[in-house]
Order: structure tokens, then sequence, then C-alpha cells
């Protein structure tokens, strides 16, 4: 990735591959003079704020325009049920 030229400040495309973003792109804002090799988008599940962890598979540039693909990384991310696994809930957080 050595071959991006980016400056602190610049904007690129972010793609995301798998997880709950999968297909999404998002425009970010490089925090220094490369890529970042790892992001953290945050959505709300369930009403709770959730992190989900995406590492930088592969950069690219076309003329004045660099994106990045980022894949899911689970393990690092905060946990979620799936859909067909997270039953009622309606009590679990209520206090005695």
């Amino acid at each position: 990735m050595s071959d991006i030229t980016i400056h602190e400040g610049d904007e690129y495309t972010a793609i995301f591959h798998g997880g709950p973003f999968d297909g999404t792109t998002d425009t970010r804002t490089a925090t220094s003079d490369a890529l970042d090799d790892e992001v953290t988008v945050f959505a709300d599940v369930e009403g709770l704020q959730t992190a989900f962890t995406y590492r930088i598979t592969k950069s690219r540039q076309v003329l004045d325009q660099t994106s990045a693909e980022f894949e899911y990384v689970p393990g690092e991310s905060d946990p979620v049920d799936d859909l067909q696994d997270r039953g009622d809930r309606s009590g679990e957080f209520d206090r005695e």
C-alpha cells in the first residue's frame, strides 16, 4: 500500500465487507499521512451502542480518488446475537 499518496485531512472511500456494514461505503478522513489499518464503526443494536472493527485488506488510487477495502473482524468487535437467537429480552435489563 506504499504506492498510495494520502495526507492527513484527505478524504478517502472506505468499502466494508462482512459484518453488519457489508456492502456499504463511507467517506472517511485520513488521520495521518497513511490510510488507517483498522477502523471502528458504531451502530445501535437493540438500543445499545455497539462497536464493529474492520481491518484494511487492500487499497487503490485512481487519479485523485483513493479507496480502501476493509474486512469485518468479529473477534475484535462487540458480540451481537444472530437475529434468530435473540428471542424475547423484554425484561433482561430490569433491576430488582
